[in-house]
């Protein structure tokens, strides 16, 4: 099944991220004829004063909530700005509904909820083919960190995650992750639209963690009964390396411009003795990493 409703958030926030994420998203929307709903979430003032320390004057907690309004407005001034800038510049149809979209061809619209960021996204993600997140730093990090996690684990959907805007042809070269588990078989199949147009996959497979009953063989089979060919190779904690060490250096000999991959596949308690894989790809990936929880 194609891509034909995506998810971008936009957080209103000083710096490029949003017009890297609203990019990727557009050139997704063109390559499968998809509408996009560009999430704008405006943080309720009135919770800023949950946050303020105990002897606070009325006077002072009233302060907070006035410079937490100003700005949530700001934010949501630059991110109907750029919404209008980037979907005029790249030619992208702007509705008021997705009902009043045409059968064929991008679309997009500017949506507006108030309240808390990770409350919802957590419902809101849940109908749609693709959330796409671009990867924030500095002070926009810690809100960014808690909208991928929401995003992975709470909406059920798959999230494209980047740290620049995606070319329309992204995942010509698509590097397939797979250890034989729930997650990281929802991120083959939700990757399907995009990787049987793939000029090249490479299943790499992280034999310390197989399910042997999964063997990927059974993967290429399945692969091949969607018109994909792939090849195979394998990585192990024998090396030295960590397994997102091992990943990210097969994916970069394939030369792949995309990374799918199931995330937070391990337990709590694995994590805590093998390390955390995901944690791992997101903060050293080069590439657009597609996942799945």
């Amino acid at each position: 099944m194609p891509y034909k409703n995506i998810l971008v958030p936009v957080s209103g926030a000083a710096n490029s991220n949003d017009a890297q994420a609203l990019e990727s998203a557009f050139n997704l929307a063109i390559r499968f004829e998809a509408h996009v709903n560009a999430l704008h979430i405006k943080i309720d003032p009135r919770t800023a004063a949950a946050f303020v320390g105990e002897g606070m004057t009325s006077t002072m907690i009233e302060s907070v909530i006035e410079m937490a309004e100003k700005d949530g407005e700001e934010r949501r001034q630059r991110a109907r700005e750029l919404f209008k800038e980037v979907s005029g510049r790249m030619g992208i149809t702007v509705v008021n509904d997705i009902a009043d979209r045409s059968a064929s061809g991008a679309s997009t619209q500017f949506v507006e909820k108030q309240g808390n960021s990770e409350d919802t996204l957590h419902s809101y993600g849940r109908l749609f083919d693709l959330i796409v997140i671009c990867k924030q730093n500095g002070e926009e990090q810690i809100n960014n960190s808690l909208l991928i996690n929401t995003a992975l684990r709470e909406t059920g959907r798959p999230v494209l995650l980047m740290d620049k805007a995606i070319p329309v042809d992204c995942g010509k070269r698509v590097a397939l992750a797979w250890n034989g588990s729930v997650e990281s078989s929802r991120a083959l199949t939700y990757s399907l639209p995009l990787l049987k147009t793939a000029e090249k996959v490479m299943l790499i497979s992280a034999i310390d963690d197989l399910d042997e009953d999964i063997h990927p063989k059974a993967v290429l089979r399945y692969l091949t009964m969607h018109g994909i060919t792939a090849d195979r190779c394998e990585i192990s904690g024998s090396n030295g390396k960590s397994t997102a060490e091992s990943l990210l250096a097969e994916a970069g000999k394939c030369n792949a411009d995309l990374l799918v991959m199931g995330a937070y596949t391990r337990s709590r308690l694995r994590r805590l003795f093998f390390g955390a894989v995901t944690e791992e790809i997101l903060a050293n990936c080069p590439i657009p990493v597609f996942m799945a929880h």
